[in-house]
């Protein structure tokens, strides 16, 4: 099914019912007021997908959309069961109900009796009836009341707010409300951006490919940096995606609300961005990690390797790692075999800190002294602004200039990958060092997109985990680097 007239028929019988919700300043007719995106919602809905995402951001008119696809739908077809709540509380859906369907309805129709449609505003049992028999029920945010009923089209506004907990409950009660409908039933889960990709049901449908999906937002991928500051990208991003700056609102009224909010909160309402602060999956197993841990200290006299720097987002710490190709075997099995006669062929690379510190004073000098006793080009993560500061600085003063090898985002995506299956693989050698045990034990996969990057731990902004950023960069920067090659679960943070 796609749209058709008697499609783009229901939308608009639904925009006639409502026609009073624009207030008159800003001129009074929904139906001389709609938006191209209010119509691709219509669209989406109409191409009769089972399960629909529908990701906008504030002041997009999203939700106004969605009601005249309900109202009109029920308008039109006859035993037509809908239902809408907001994902947040009960009484914000009974709220929404009678400000945006109950109040203009009243207004354009103030005699019951000569309204197209029946009121039903009583506390708990909010519902339009139509004259065909169709119903358009106001649901609380519960599983119980969503599991009460059977819907053809039933709309989770909101769907960014819910914790991973309550989404649970709630997909339980979704599936049975769909049994006795048919094959045409539809799911909507709308809103903007939530603080979680684990656990929300709203992030899967998004990525389902068999889902409908319209979706105004930043990519899954999207660099961090990019969100932190309005001049330094937000207002970019907001005016290239904002599908409500040509009449519903502008971009500095938007740009008003960017210190108020917050980098991370407007990310998520204006820009629809996902967190993930539910996500805590640890970087490494702790089977995985011991696989290559060697007995003793760290080699010395390494002098050709890839040298690597990572500073934490706030300049608390700052590590250097080196990586380099193992020539020689250091466990008794491996000699062993060697003068039975056997050719010992599994590659292996090594890799250990050379500095780690608390802060970045005098790390500009430090640094270089490690490139030119190395010959080697300096690594860096080019996204993380500490990192580039310093790294900036020693250009400017560093004579003659030693040479610098900038990662991207999507590098050091794949770097995060890279050190993880090689430490899962047991193909890289390391030795006890405190600073790289300790990042080891809390370091936590951050996700971003279908990829990770190495994570503080939850709540703790303090922490350090710049050792395994700098060794992860150290090892994928090594030439002919013989670690395993990476397999699609490797690189990629599926969404169970």
């Amino acid at each position: 099914m796609f749209t058709t007239e008697r499609t783009r028929a229901e939308f608009l019988i639904g925009a006639w019912l409502i026609d009073l919700i624009v207030p008159p300043d800003l001129g009074g007719s929904l139906l001389g007021n709609l938006q191209p995106q209010m119509l691709r919602e219509a669209d989406v809905l109409n191409a009769g997908r089972r399960r629909n995402a529908i990701l906008e951001p504030r002041r997009s008119a999203k939700t106004t959309g969605l009601w005249c696809v309900l109202l009109g739908r029920c308008y039109m077809r006859p035993v037509y069961m809908a239902g809408y709540s907001m994902m947040t509380t009960a009484k914000k859906t009974t709220e929404r109900f009678r400000l945006d369907l109950v109040g203009p309805i009243e207004r354009a129709w103030p005699n019951p009796k000569t309204r197209p449609v029946k009121l039903i505003n009583s506390n708990g049992f909010e519902r339009i009836e139509f004259h065909n028999g169709s119903v358009l029920a106001i649901l609380s945010p519960e599983g119980d009341a969503i599991r009460s009923g059977a819907y053809d089209l039933l709309v989770l506004d909101e769907g960014g707010e819910p914790e991973p907990e309550k989404w649970a409950i709630v997909v339980s009660a979704v599936v049975p409300a769909f049994d006795t409908r048919g094959p045409n039933a539809q799911l909507v889960i709308a809103g903007t951006g939530g603080r979680y990709r684990t656990g929300s049901y709203f992030w899967r449908v998004l990525h389902m490919e068999s889902a409908g999906v319209l979706r105004y937002g930043v990519p899954d991928d999207v660099d961090p940096d990019s969100l932190e500051t309005w001049e330094g990208g937000v207002r970019d991003i907001t005016d290239a995606i904002h599908p409500g700056l040509d009449g519903l609102t502008n971009l500095a009224i938007i740009g008003e609300n960017f210190p108020d909010l917050g980098a991370a909160l407007f990310a998520r309402e204006y820009l629809g961005h996902f967190g993930d602060e539910h996500g805590t999956t640890t970087l490494f197993s702790a089977s995985g990690w011991q696989k290559g841990m060697q007995p003793g200290e760290p080699p010395e006299g390494i002098t050709d390797a890839a040298l690597a720097l990572a500073i934490h987002p706030h300049g608390l710490w700052v590590s250097i790692a080196v990586a380099w190709h193992v020539t020689g075997p250091t466990d008794l099995a491996t000699a062993a075999w060697e003068l039975d006669g056997a050719t010992v062929t599994e590659p292996h690379i090594g890799f250990k800190l050379v500095h780690h510190q608390r802060d970045m004073e005098g790390i500009e000098e430090i640094l270089l002294s490690f490139a030119r006793r190395l010959n080697a080009p300096i690594v860096y993560d080019h996204g993380a602004s500490q990192t580039r500061a310093a790294i900036e600085r020693l250009s400017a003063r560093a004579y003659p200039r030693p040479e610098f090898t900038p990662y991207q985002f999507s590098d050091a995506k794949v770097a995060a990958a890279q050190l993880v299956a090689a430490i899962e693989a047991g193909t890289v050698w390391h030795w006890a060092q405190a600073p790289i045990e300790k990042a080891a034990a809390i370091a936590v996969r951050r996700s971003v997109g279908q990829g990770f990057l190495i994570g503080l731990p939850k709540g703790d902004d303090g922490a350090d985990v710049t050792p395994l950023e700098a060794v992860a960069l150290a090892l994928d920067a090594l030439p002919d680097r013989p670690i395993q090659s990476l397999t699609p679960a490797d690189a990629i943070q599926w969404n169970d």
